[in-house]
């Protein structure tokens, strides 16, 4: 390989490596989150109230389930998407020869931008909101709200509904911008 295609090659790695770079930001977050929420449960009674109340009143584990799917949509998609995303890019222009430039370029950067704000907030506000919502069923004694696992719902819970879902949307914006940029790169010559 010439010098001209080494120094190619290495400058489509470092372009790609914001990809890579953006994940392992984003997995030091999770796992930070997780060792926060590890730490919260173990050093608390809540987990042992949540438990018997789950128990209890199984609707309440719907609660709980909000916290977890963010905390896995984070992981998933946030962390895993993004570094999957690094080596798609970097297949297409370092084995395929097809570079991403102009208008793909454009395209991969808002796949990066807007897929990473969408995912991490819509995440971070499900964990956030199941929090709320598990601490709005614990008896006003142990610093809960003392309310039902209905009211919950409808008072705290439902007005996350909408913000999540643009979030989301903002998140799927950017993953069709990401595959747009990928199909015009791969029919081009």
């Amino acid at each position: 390989m010439s010098k001209e295609g080494v120094a190619h090659k290495s400058n489509n790695i470092k372009k790609w490596t914001r990809f890579l770079l953006t994940s392992i930001i984003q997995g030091a977050i999770a796992v930070s989150l997780t060792i926060m929420l590890a730490a919260f449960v173990i050093s608390t009674p809540y987990a042992g109230y949540l438990i018997s109340s789950i128990l209890d009143n199984p609707p309440i584990g719907y609660i709980e389930i909000t916290a977890l799917a963010g905390l896995g949509l984070y992981f998933l998609a946030g962390v895993l998407g993004t570094g999957v995303a690094s080596f798609f890019y970097h297949y297409f222009e370092s084995y395929l020869g097809k570079n991403f430039d102009g208008l793909t370029n454009g395209l991969s950067w808002i796949h990066l931008i807007l897929t990473n704000i969408g995912i991490s907030s819509a995440s971070l506000t499900m964990i956030y909101a199941g929090y709320i919502g598990d601490l709005a069923i614990f008896p006003k004694e142990i610093g809960g709200f003392g309310i039902t696992a209905m009211q919950s719902s409808q008072i705290l819970m439902n007005q996350f509904i909408v913000p999540v879902g643009a979030m989301l949307l903002v998140a799927a914006i950017g993953a069709i911008c990401g595959g747009l940029g990928f199909i015009i790169t791969f029919v081009k010559r």
